[in-house]
C-alpha cells in the first residue's frame, strides 16, 4: 500500500498528522501535509484507510497495489488533479512534489 496527498487539495488542518504522525507531517513554511514514507507496513494500512476518509478535503489518496499498471485507488481516493473545467488546478506548491515519497 502506498499513499499521496494531493498538495493542491490539502487544506493545511493537520488532521492526517494527528491521526498517524510518523506516516504524515506538515511543511513548515505553510502547512501543506506530506506523506513520510514510501510504502506503508501492513501494520498501518487500517490507520491510514482512516487518516483518509477524515481528511475534512479528501485530500488523502490510499493506492492498494504497489504494481505500477494495477493501481486502484481506494473509496477514499481524492478527485483528479485536474478541476471540472479539464483544466490543472492552480498549485500551492512552486517546486512541483506531489507529497510522495
Amino acid at each position: 500500500m502506498r499513499v499521496v496527498v494531493d498538495q493542491d487539495l490539502c487544506g493545511t488542518t493537520g488532521q492526517c498528522v494527528l491521526t498517524l504522525p510518523g506516516t504524515f507531517r506538515q511543511r513548515e513554511p505553510d502547512g501543506v501535509a506530506e506523506v513520510c514514507v514510501a510504502t506503508v507496513p501492513q501494520a498501518l494500512h487500517v490507520a491510514v484507510r482512516l487518516a483518509a476518509s477524515q481528511c475534512p478535503v479528501a485530500a488523502i489518496r490510499v493506492i492498494e497495489s504497489d504494481a505500477g499498471d494495477d493501481e486502484r485507488a481506494s473509496a477514499d481516493a481524492a478527485p483528479s488533479r485536474r478541476n471540472p473545467s479539464g483544466m490543472p488546478r492552480k498549485t500551492n506548491n512552486p517546486e512541483g512534489h506531489d507529497g510522495t515519497v
